[in-house]
């Protein structure tokens, strides 16, 4: 009677730490959600002056950041420049985007022009995604136009003579589930100094909800967290039986 009793204990305790296991969400590692965005940033290219991320939404705080209209070194538009970012702490989620409907590069050996630059980037616990699109454009050198594929797959690469090269919808993912949008990256060669230019980026990473508090840590749950509630239930089960048998002794 001991061993079937003494059987069952550990039978229990087996199903109440493999439960655990399985029932442990995994949850992205940033400690909060986080994003930020801007329409266009360049290094300094040549004798022009550099432009910082422009306009920048950063949560937090978050909030929407616009420019009417943008001409400062290579990038000119008079269209409206809009970034944008958001997040809940409460459900761990984030949110960025940036856009602009036309804009145009002059980069001496090369220009671009670019329409419907579109990019976004939505984040939850379980992870990202995104995208960064543009309506059409092209790049001419020399007086040669060359046409940018609209809404391109992702990391689509475009080789440019004696220019550099451009990746459109570029999307990376860090170790921490952060994910990083650019609907256009442009890097120069190294004798046009290897500057890069980013039209279009938008950055989120989630994290565990602030509501979910579990009683026992999700990081642990699996080993000594579930150890110790497998024993807590294999103790209130002995008792249990212990109880029963008296009874039935009298």
């Amino acid at each position: 009677m001991r061993t079937r009793t003494r059987n069952r204990v550990l039978a229990g305790t087996a199903l109440a730490v493999g439960a655990l296991s399985v029932a442990s969400p995994a949850y992205a590692a940033l400690p909060a959600p986080a994003a930020d965005a801007y329409v266009v940033s360049t290094e300094a290219l040549g004798g022009m002056v550099a432009v910082p991320p422009s306009p920048e939404s950063t949560y937090p705080s978050g909030g929407t950041r616009t420019l009417v209209g943008l001409t400062v070194g290579p990038v000119a538009t008079t269209s409206v420049l809009t970034a944008n970012t958001a997040g809940n702490p409460v459900d761990g989620t984030a949110s960025a985007s940036a856009t602009v409907d036309k804009l145009g590069l002059d980069l001496g050996v090369a220009s671009v022009s670019l329409t419907g630059v579109d990019s976004t980037c939505a984040a939850t616990p379980a992870g990202a995604t995104g995208s960064g699109l543009i309506a059409g454009g092209s790049i001419s050198v020399a007086g040669i136009p060359t046409n940018l594929q609209a809404n391109a797959p992702a990391n689509t690469r475009v080789s440019i003579p004696l220019v550099g090269s451009i990746v459109l919808n570029e999307q990376t993912t860090d170790a921490n589930g952060v994910l990083t949008v650019n609907a256009v990256h442009l890097t120069l060669l190294p004798s046009l100094n290897g500057a890069n230019l980013v039209i279009g980026h938008a950055r989120c990473g989630g994290a565990e909800p602030a509501a979910a508090v579990p009683m026992i840590n999700p990081s642990v749950a699996g080993t000594s967290g579930g150890a110790v509630l497998a024993g807590v239930l294999a103790t209130v089960y002995v008792r249990r039986r212990n109880v029963r048998s008296a009874a039935s002794a009298v």
